[in-house]
C-alpha cells in the first residue's frame, strides 16, 4: 500500500509518512492548522468574551442579553443555582433590614 504524499505548505518538502508536522522545517501541514484554527474560534465563542461579542454585535441587544441569559442560566448546575438563590435572599436581607 503506497500512502500519498504530504506537502509542506511552508518549504514544499513531501513527506510520505503520516505526520502532522513537515520533519524538515517543522510547520504543520495545512489540515492541522485548519483544526487548530477551527478549535480557536470554538473556544472563543464559548467565553466570556465571545459571549459579549456576540451580545455587541447582534441586531437587537435587549434580546441577544436575555438569550445569553437564559443559556447560561441552563448551564448551571442545582448547586450553583441553590447558592446564587441564597446569595440573593442574603443581600435582599441586608437591604431590607437596613431600610
Amino acid at each position: 500500500m503506497v500512502l500519498p504524499m504530504k506537502k509542506c505548505p511552508a518549504c514544499g518538502h513531501e513527506n510520505p509518512l503520516p505526520e502532522t508536522k513537515c520533519p524538515k522545517c517543522g510547520s504543520y501541514y495545512s489540515k492541522i492548522i485548519a483544526l487548530i484554527d477551527q478549535e480557536a474560534a470554538d473556544e472563543e465563542e464559548q467565553s466570556f468574551r465571545g459571549q459579549c461579542r456576540r451580545i455587541l454585535h447582534a441586531d437587537n441587544v435587549k434580546l441577544a442579553l436575555k438569550a445569553e441569559c437564559k443559556r447560561g442560566w441552563a448551564e448551571l448546575g442545582v448547586r450553583a443555582k441553590f447558592t446564587l438563590f441564597v446569595i440573593f435572599v442574603f443581600v435582599f436581607a441586608l437591604v431590607v433590614t437596613v431600610l
